[in-house]
């Protein structure tokens, strides 16, 4: 069966501005205000503009009041004004017009906070890109202007090799200082990415029925080990010399690479500062 009925629509424009339709409500957000303006205070709905970008809400009342909203999409716009219009509600030639302005609430728009982390990554980009710009046009030297433009690598490389060692470490060292060991029953096992994975219930020391995930298993009964402040953290076993070793081995050698690119940068620098 088809339904008659679509999902509520909605428009964006710019500056994260959006006006969308939701149970017979207009719901207007620009700026740092939130608009609610119901269908009865609507007299229409029209798209204006060369393109048929823009849309115009004329509220009911002597001297109506307008809403212009821009959209990027000219096919949504009239999408939007058609869906309006069919929430009007059918007046009476001669029936008294409300004011419309009067039934539109206001309400301030909480903007999420920029996210910083973003930012920052922009931030180090343009410095990248800025100084490896003055390094060709200084003529700084190929070597300090080479390993500038490949600095980015091995941090990269060794920033993310540094931090996948550390969760191995620190899981292994949870699980060997923290963690209980009970006994977990074969549920099922299947394959994904031509690996067998095996499936295991056990039942915490709270009495809270889990499960557990992976490669490691494949008897009826084995040992799980997890840790009761994190039970996301799980191993099939009690042996956590391997994982330990591991983590380490890899925050080495990561941490090698990563020097490596804070040499590559200092370099850089040093080059830009003669």
């Amino acid at each position: 069966m088809t339904s008659t009925q679509t999902s509520s629509q909605v428009l964006h424009g710019r500056r994260r501005a959006s006006i969308r339709l939701r149970g017979g409500v207009v719901v207007l957000e620009a700026g740092d205000v939130r608009r609610r303006i119901p269908a009865a205070a609507i007299e229409r709905v029209d798209v204006d503009g060369a393109t048929g970008r823009q849309l115009t809400i004329v509220l009911t009342g002597d001297a109506p009041v307008r809403y212009r909203f821009i959209s990027r999409s000219a096919p949504a716009v009239r999408e939007f004004a058609r869906a309006v219009h069919r929430a009007l509600p059918v007046r009476d030639a001669d029936e008294p017009q409300p004011d419309g302005a009067g039934l539109v609430t206001e309400e301030p728009l909480e903007r999420a906070a920029p996210n910083r982390v973003r930012l920052l990554w922009w931030g180090l980009a343009a410095g990248y890109a800025l100084v490896l710009v003055l390094l060709l046009l200084k003529g700084a030297g190929v070597v300090p202007t080479v390993l500038w433009g490949e600095s980015p690598a091995p941090i990269g490389a060794g920033g993310l090799g540094v931090h996948v060692g550390w969760g191995i470490l620190r899981e292994a060292w949870l699980l060997r200082t923290r963690g209980i060991t009970v006994e977990g029953r074969l549920q099922r096992s299947h394959w994904s990415n031509g690996v067998e994975q095996y499936t295991y219930a056990y039942t915490d020391t709270h009495g809270v029925q889990r499960e557990r995930t992976g490669s490691d298993g494949g008897a009826e009964l084995v040992d799980i080990t997890y840790v009761p402040e994190d039970p996301e953290i799980t191993k099939v076993g009690r042996r956590t010399t391997g994982k330990l070793v591991s983590g380490a081995v890899l925050i080495l050698l990561a941490g090698v690479v990563l020097l490596a690119g804070v040499a590559f940068v200092i370099v850089g620098l040093v080059a830009l500062a003669l």
